[in-house]
C-alpha cells in the first residue's frame, strides 16, 4: 500500500513537471543526434563535455538522483512520451 501511495505521488511529481521531463529529453536527443553526426571518438568526447550539454545533464541528473526504482519508472515512462523522444524514435 504505501508503495502504492509513493507510485501515485511519483505520478502527481511528473505530471506537474512534465516539462522538467521533456526538457531532459530534449537535450539528451539534441546531444544523440549531434554524437551521431561525428565519426570521430575523440569530437563525440568533446561533444558530451561542452558547457551546453554539462548544465542540462546535472540538472537530469540531480532530478533523478532520489528516486526510488518505482518513481525512475515513471519518469522513463513519462520520458519516452515526450515529442522529441517520439520523434526521434519514428526516425
Amino acid at each position: 500500500m504505501k508503495n502504492l501511495f509513493f507510485v501515485a505521488l511519483a505520478l502527481v511529481v511528473l505530471s506537474t513537471c512534465k516539462s522538467k521531463v521533456c526538457e531532459c529529453a530534449d537535450i539528451h536527443i539534441k546531444a544523440v543526434k549531434e554524437i551521431n553526426g561525428v565519426s570521430d571518438p575523440v569530437q563525440k568526447m568533446k561533444v558530451l563535455s561542452s558547457k551546453k550539454y554539462q548544465g542540462p545533464f546535472e540538472k537530469c541528473n540531480k532530478m533523478t538522483e532520489g528516486m526510488t526504482p518505482d518513481e525512475l519508472k515513471v519518469f522513463e515512462e513519462e520520458y519516452k512520451q515526450c515529442p522529441s523522444v517520439k520523434e526521434y524514435k519514428g526516425k
